[in-house]
């Protein structure tokens, strides 16, 4: 290093002497691509005009300097080629190309990470698709996102998720080859450009990437979380067109993935039925925005009733939907519903009902809301799962001036107990307000009383699987009277769904079962004519 070296980097050379070339001239790549300092001429001459190349070069005390610059090798001959080094010929550029290049590199890089935007990457993503159209080249695209990633910026702020992000980031690079790619095209949405893989390459790669993030724990003032990643694997070569389809394709792998368990790899294939129907699940999303756009689902309810009915504290009820056909006949949610699990939309479905359903309720004259005891609204595995809920909800609670403590938030039992931090979170924070939960569906996943115990749950909805049979089945009955004894325990209420028969609702009233829903009661109502009830002193 001479002396102009080290004024550029601010490295002595008597410090760093035997150091590796790459900790010495940190080197940001701008676009095109510089071929600096690992890439370079391969003889000892240096072309005339290659000191036109440039890079941003990182000093030791972190500013940024812009150089133009060329490689080449420096000494030895055919006699001794082990005797040959490299050599770095650079000099500083002007202000001017120092603020270009810094733009070039904003235009194309993520500002965080330092990863390919989604821009940039897609022209990666194109190159390839070239490479496989003219040579038959097979490449790998994978697509990941964090499945903490939310509790982790929620419980200790932005500030931990960045630094989250950049530990990822990191680990990309050590596992990437000189001519893969990888990007950032997401809050947590990872892409990697896996060159010139095979299947088996690819899967191997992706294999050590999960092993290193299961094995990683993210420590944040004195909190601690475990770190997965679910990953979608695209091979691909000339059966696609566009870079837009191998992202779509990694995406829908990407979310079979995340579907059958966190931490897991799901690896496309055309012929693949769950992707067959995660492709026809796909156009049902123009569908869907379609209807929420139109006001095609109509909000619906069915009342929660008392045992003894004599022990009715006001009007308790369900809100559901139906959906309004092309013809205007009212038909039953259970297509569009599962259309919306499989495109991954059913959050969207969650927070227009939530917003209807409040701006119904703060409609009502005050009086007429006194009435009101519990208006449940069920929220989704995937509205879980989503950043922003818990804003969303106290965002929409305020808007319409509701108050908190009419509103109960039904989860199902294996969404709770799958998601079980950020549901507690979640409870915590809405319970404060006044909020009330029920798990719903209780008895038919795989939950132990150990984790009813841990959640701060008001009220606990049985199966109606166990109480449509509990006449004729004595371990169903158990069950039933299980759940009730149980919560009465943790001084939860219990509900009873799929009540259809009088002797049904005696035998609930006997265990202690504390209210039942059934059609036995009335089937669902459009949301209007329930509340109407609420102009009655009685609710009735």
């Amino acid at each position: 290093m001479n002396a102009t070296a080290e004024r550029l980097t601010g490295e002595s050379f008597e410090e760093r002497r035997g150091a590796p070339l790459d900790e010495v001239f940190r080197v940001r790549p701008v676009s095109p691509p510089t071929p600096f300092p690992s890439e370079g001429p391969t003889s000892g001459q240096l072309p005339a005009g290659l000191l036109g190349h440039t890079a941003l070069l990182e000093r030791k005390d972190g500013q940024i300097v812009a150089i133009r610059h060329a490689t080449g090798i420096a000494g030895g001959n055919e006699g001794a080629p082990e005797r040959a080094g490299k050599l770095v010929v650079f000099r500083d550029a002007n202000v001017e190309q120092l603020l270009s290049l810094q733009i070039a590199r904003q235009a194309r890089y993520d500002a965080l990470t330092g990863l390919l935007n989604r821009h940039a990457f897609a022209e990666r993503i194109e190159q390839a698709l070239g490479s496989s159209r003219e040579r038959g080249v097979r490449h790998a695209l994978v697509y990941f996102d964090l499945d903490r990633f939310r509790l982790v910026n929620t419980t200790c702020g932005h500030d931990a998720g960045d630094d989250l992000l950049q530990w990822v980031a990191t680990r990309l690079h050590e596992i990437m080859g000189p001519q893969d790619a990888a990007g950032r095209i997401g809050g947590d949405e990872f892409v990697i450009l896996l060159h010139g893989r095979d299947t088996l390459d690819a899967e191997q790669i992706v294999r050590k990437l999960q092993r290193t993030l299961h094995e990683f724990r993210f420590g944040w003032q004195k909190k601690t979380f475990p770190v997965e990643a679910s990953m979608g694997l695209v091979p691909f070569g000339g059966e696609f067109h566009r870079a837009a389809e191998v992202l779509a394709a990694a995406d829908q792998a990407c979310r079979l993935a995340k579907d059958s368990g966190r931490g897991r790899l799901q690896i496309y294939m055309n012929d693949d039925q769950d992707m067959a129907r995660s492709r026809r699940a796909m156009q049902w999303v123009a569908s869907i925005q379609r209807h929420l756009a139109d006001g095609r689902l109509r909000l619906f309810a069915q009342e929660i009733n008392a045992l003894p009915p004599t022990k009715r504290r006001g009007l308790h009820f369900e809100v559901l939907v139906r959906v309004v056909g092309d013809e205007g006949q009212l038909e039953s949610p259970v297509g569009i519903i599962q259309a919306a699990e499989d495109s991954r939309m059913m959050d969207e479905i969650d927070r227009y009902v939530v917003q209807r359903t409040l701006a119904t309720l703060g409609a009502l004259p005050k009086e007429h809301l006194k009435h009101l005891h519990t208006c449940a609204i069920n929220l989704s595995a995937l509205s879980l799962l989503r950043e922003g809920l818990l804003d969303f909800l106290v965002e929409q609670l305020g808007k319409y001036k509701v108050p908190a403590t009419k509103i109960c938030f039904e989860i199902t039992e294996t969404a709770a107990f799958a998601n079980l931090q950020e549901v507690l979170w979640m409870m915590q924070e809405l319970g404060a307000m006044g909020c009330r939960f029920a798990i719903d569906d209780f008895g038919s996943g795989h939950a132990s009383y150990g984790y009813l115990e841990s959640l701060p749950v008001d009220y606990v909805k049985i199966d109606g699987m166990f109480v449509r049979s509990m006449l004729d089945s004595p371990l169903h009955r158990a069950i039933v009277e299980s759940v009730q004894r149980i919560g009465g325990m943790l001084g939860i209420e219990t509900v009873a769904e799929s009540v259809e028969t009088q002797p049904m609702a005696d035998m609930l009233s006997n265990m202690g079962i504390h209210y039942a829903q059934g059609w036995l009661y009335g089937k669902p109502k459009p949301i209007a004519d329930v509340l109407a009830t609420l102009a009655t002193p009685d609710g009735k």
